[in-house]
């Protein structure tokens, strides 16, 4: 009976169907896939900040500006220093610290005490990273000192290279740097009190010497040492014989 009774209501429910307007079928059809569909991501808090500030700049750093970046001005400052690459200075690895850095710029921009942010490609400024010991990807950390009165001698600049992990570095790892202040916990490279012109003969010294191909170099170094062997063995073949002294038996 039970059957029967089903088979008998199937029709009406098939007229029923077509009675209901096209245009709310769809509508029915179109939120019940919408149930499915799951629902959007919460927006992370460096979105959120990104609404709330300007962005800080980031100065790209060159063989063509570096000097009046680090000239002492009439405050002391500091530069961070990003320092990147490509395929032949940072063999793909830098794919994360890059997004790291860039995401970085968003806090530093809401610390009214951050410092300058610079940006260096070894990739497209291999001289000034060889002049610079800079290898990617790294922070350089820069205290400028205050310009020097008439008469006075100019400060030191203290330099600190930070490398980073190129699997684990976050953007929070790089705002610490200043915000912890975690660069102190690395030793200063150098002191800087006079301008760094002098690294820059040195950095292309560096540069060619790498781009010069293995296999020429050793050639280079297996003919300067022959060279002075030849001229340590002496002369070789028939030298004349000295002549015997006087009054010798012959």
């Amino acid at each position: 009976m039970r059957f029967t009774s089903l088979v008998t209501v199937l029709p009406a429910l098939a007229m029923a169907q077509e009675q209901v307007p096209l245009a709310d079928r769809v509508q029915g059809w179109f939120n019940q896939v919408k149930s499915y569909v799951p629902t959007a991501a919460p927006v992370s808090p460096i979105e959120q900040l990104a609404e709330k500030v300007t962005e800080k700049s980031v100065t790209h750093v060159s063989l063509n500006n570096w000097q009046s970046i680090l000239t002492p001005g009439p405050q002391a400052e500091d530069w961070l220093i990003y320092t990147t690459g490509g395929n032949k200075t940072c063999f793909g690895r830098c794919g994360t610290a890059d997004k790291a850095f860039k995401e970085s710029v968003l806090l530093f921009s809401a610390d009214p005490t951050s410092p300058h942010l610079g940006y260096l490609d070894c990739e497209a400024n291999q001289v000034l990273c060889a002049a610079w010991s800079a290898s990617a990807p790294s922070v350089q950390y820069y205290q400028v000192p205050k310009a020097p009165a008439v008469g006075e001698e100019r400060a030191p600049t203290p330099l600190r290279n930070i490398y980073l992990n190129s699997t684990t570095v976050t953007p929070a790892t790089i705002y610490e740097i200043h915000a912890k202040k975690t660069y102190e916990k690395f030793p200063p490279m150098r002191a800087l009190s006079t301008p760094l012109m002098l690294n820059i003969p040195m950095g292309y010294v560096i540069w060619a010497l790498g781009a010069v191909p293995s296999w020429l170099f050793m050639i280079g170094i297996s003919f300067f040492s022959r060279t002075m062997m030849s001229r340590r063995a002496g002369p070789t073949g028939n030298a004349p014989r000295a002549a015997a002294p006087a009054g010798s038996a012959n």
